[in-house]
């Protein structure tokens, strides 16, 4: 008899199974990957679904996970270590005096892409490297110097320094904003409003303009940031947008952020370095470089 092909999660929902095995709690997986709490839920709730069985029992505060839990989180770990071996040996070492550098996929096209010329310019590093990825790195196997994360900068087994806190507001191309009556938020609900896998809501956004969010808007929902803001460029909506990766398409006149009501973010971003590192002239002089620029990219003209 022929097998039926299974259908395997997707590598996000067997992340987020890894990290509450590890870690205990969904909270503590949350801000490892830098999601919201809800999402990790989530994506439990779909993976229990797929497999016709709990994953974890609650005690307290704590998931406990079953054994089945523990065995496709050993499978995810394994898996994992497989590949990095693999592309270990494909990929060439990084030459000498390269600084290798590590962020989210979102802030590496819409932050440093932009800046890279300015970047140059200030690292006296011969070689730079820049890794996208939105895995938490482990510093020693990947060889990365320096990362950049998004988060509450509670991550273990690293040392961490903050480098700037975020705001988001509404953006929306030129072409949408001619469209709406842009004298009141209210013309926000009805909208089509982007949503993104972050833990800063509409619902904030909108409680803090004294407005309720209508039951059931318009809305599409993104799991990255960067697709989100192309979204918003390209006139489907209007997106929730952190000013760091938005800053540079405003000043461009791709986007537009018509309201002065500003939402303080729930996260900041921070530098990240094995605990065992030191510094060099180069980690400094990024530091210092990426402190002063993520300030400036989180205030629109």
């Amino acid at each position: 008899m022929k097998k039926t092909k299974l259908t395997l999660p997707s590598a996000k929902t067997l992340h987020a199974l890894e990290a509450i095995v590890r870690l205990g709690t969904a909270t503590c997986a949350a801000n490892e990957l830098s999601v919201t709490q809800a999402a990790i839920s989530h994506r439990i709730r779909d993976l229990e679904d797929q497999v016709g069985e709990k994953l974890f029992t609650r005690h307290g505060r704590r998931l406990v996970p079953t054994p089945a839990a523990h065995r496709l989180a050993e499978a995810v770990r394994n898996s994992a270590y497989i590949l990095e071996s693999v592309l270990g040996e494909i990929q060439c070492k990084p030459a000498a005096n390269t600084l290798t550098i590590s962020m989210l996929p979102a802030l590496a096209s819409k932050w440093l892409a932009p800046r890279l010329a300015d970047m140059l310019e200030q690292i006296s590093s011969a070689n730079l490297k820049i890794t996208a990825s939105r895995d938490f790195v482990d510093f020693q196997r990947d060889g990365v110097d320096v990362a950049i994360r998004y988060g509450a900068g509670n991550w273990p087994q690293v040392r961490v320094r903050h480098l700037a806190n975020e705001v988001v507001a509404p953006v929306m191309a030129p072409s949408l904003a001619a469209k709406l009556d842009l004298t009141s938020p209210k013309a926000l609900c009805a909208a089509t409003l982007l949503r993104c896998d972050n833990p800063d809501s509409w619902e904030d956004w909108f409680a803090g303009s004294e407005l309720t969010l209508p039951a059931n808007p318009n809305g599409i929902f993104f799991d990255e940031d960067a697709t989100m803001i192309e979204a918003a460029i390209a006139g489907q909506g209007v997106a929730l947008g952190r000013f760091a990766l938005v800053a540079h398409d405003v000043r461009a006149g791709r986007l537009v952020a018509p309201f002065r009501h500003r939402l303080e973010a729930k996260f900041s971003y921070w530098y990240v370095q094995d605990l065992t590192s030191s510094e060099t002239k180069s980690t400094l002089e990024f530091f210092h470089w990426a402190r002063a620029h993520l300030h400036h990219g989180s205030q629109l003209v």
